[in-house]
């Protein structure tokens, strides 16, 4: 999130830095790793806590909506490239998420960057 609070202040180091990825909430995570370190139905199992995929373009425009007075966000890359890898075993994730914590899915993208740049 240090990079995102960069972004707000017109640094675009990031977008070189950190080609288009998979996503997940440190909150998401944290939950995550308490299950599997004290729910025996986790016992010696991999959780993979894949959130969702995201790209600076869509970034930038989360960013956009959340802070419009800031013009100082600098425009997406053009011609990202789109990952099209289906991680199978992050529904196992969503399922324990759910059925721990009464989440229906991941933290999104864009309410963890609200939750981010809130007060920033």
């Amino acid at each position: 999130m240090g990079w995102v609070r960069k972004l707000l202040q017109g640094d675009a180091t990031a977008f070189s830095r950190f080609p288009e990825q998979w996503y997940v909430d440190v909150e998401d995570t944290a939950r995550l790793c308490v299950l599997g370190l004290l729910d025996p139905i986790v016992k010696s199992e991999r959780i993979f806590a894949f959130g969702e995929q995201t790209k600076w373009t869509n970034t930038v425009k989360m960013l956009r909506e959340l802070r419009p007075e800031n013009t100082l966000i600098p425009n997406a890359p053009e011609h990202e490239i789109r990952d099209r890898t289906n991680v199978i075993p992050r529904a196992r994730a969503r399922d324990l998420l759910e059925a721990f914590y009464g989440q229906s899915d991941f933290t999104s993208v864009k309410d963890s960057l609200e939750k981010c740049i809130e007060g920033y």
